[in-house]
């Protein structure tokens, strides 16, 4: 678990529009909760299991107000929201890294070699040292690190078996600037655009692939237009469950803990998921008719090192240091 500094925070600064306290009159902790995916997501699962562990064992000292399903808006519109204090507790996937460019750090292909790796790192060093980051760039505190898991690549030219055989392929891809450069030093067209539309541009022929983990092709039933699946692992995506350091700090120590806690519980819920559904997946695609491939992985991992090389240009110096040295690929 992240190591805690039980400290009260500087305010937020340039918020437009005042913030709403998390005390009710009878000192009962209040708390907006909010995602922008629905029930079975990888981050709904950890809002919906952090809420249930908070619930049970802060019990009648919380009121836990929970939105799903994009009913606040989109991520970008949501982490406006925790920024302003309006919501203060918010799962955040790729987008992080428009919070922070050290969080880059996870479009950087094959840092990782398996999933628990990532996970002892995110519990440990890395994730304390992503968390003071986070904070002290945006004001946000990182209660815990969850799963959306590997990513992979999905296309209706080819399989993709080597870097080359993604030579002009449009992939959909998160709008990240280091995403999208490791992407056109592939040789691909990535192409930023939003989940909700990438299903019908691939049915439509406006894309020819995109690149996520397994979960989210079978959310969003992009197999169902997609004649491949290479497993490249390319890049392994966290999920940061984040809240308003202003938010963090107000709380008692007592309730630090159990909303800590209570993270950690939405963690792990996330990576018991993404093991059982990446193996079950996999058998749900070729079953509907998707051939599945295992890439030689050795010429991408070849191929990552000016990537890996560029993206680490665009982050702080001292934390490329200290991550490199945490995850030893010197």
């Amino acid at each position: 678990m992240l190591k805690r500094k039980l400290l009260t925070y500087a305010l937020i600064s340039g918020l437009s529009f005042p913030t709403a306290s998390i005390l009710a009159s009878d000192d009962v902790v209040e708390l907006r909760l909010a995602v922008e995916t629905t029930p079975g997501d990888p981050l709904n699962v950890m809002l919906t299991s952090f809420r249930d562990a908070l619930q049970a064992s802060a019990e009648e000292e919380v009121e836990l107000e929970f939105f799903e399903g994009g009913a606040l808006g989109s991520e970008s519109d949501l982490i406006q929201l925790l920024r302003a204090e309006q919501v203060q507790v918010l799962p955040i996937g790729s987008d992080i890294v428009e919070l922070d460019s050290n969080f880059a750090l996870f479009d950087m292909p094959f840092i990782f070699a398996d999933k628990q790796i990532a996970r002892d790192a995110l519990d440990g060093e890395l994730g304390d040292l992503l968390a003071d980051s986070l904070r002290d760039k945006s004001g946000l505190e990182v209660l815990a690190f969850g799963e959306l898991g590997f990513r992979v690549i999905s296309n209706n030219r080819r399989p993709i078996n080597t870097p080359e055989d993604l030579s002009g392929l449009k992939l959909r891809t998160p709008g990240s600037a280091t995403r999208l450069l490791a992407f056109e030093m592939l040789g691909a067209a990535p192409t930023p655009m939003s989940l909700g539309e990438v299903y019908i541009a691939l049915r439509q022929g406006v894309l020819d692939g995109q690149e996520n983990p397994l979960s989210v092709l079978e959310e969003f039933s992009l197999y169902e237009v997609q004649d491949y699946v290479s497993l490249t692992n390319h890049v392994y995506t966290p999920i940061t469950l984040a809240m308003s350091a202003n938010s963090y700090a107000s709380l008692s120590p007592e309730m630090q803990e159990r909303v800590i806690s209570a993270a950690q519980e939405g963690a792990n819920q996330t990576r018991q998921l993404s093991d059982t559904s990446d193996a079950e997946l996999v058998e749900v695609f070729s079953n509907a008719g998707v051939a599945v491939n295992q890439p030689d992985l050795a010429s991408f991992q070849s191929a990552s090192v000016p990537i890996r090389d560029a993206i680490s240009e665009r982050l702080n110096e001292a934390f490329w240091e200290q991550a490199q040295n945490i995850l030893e690929l010197r």
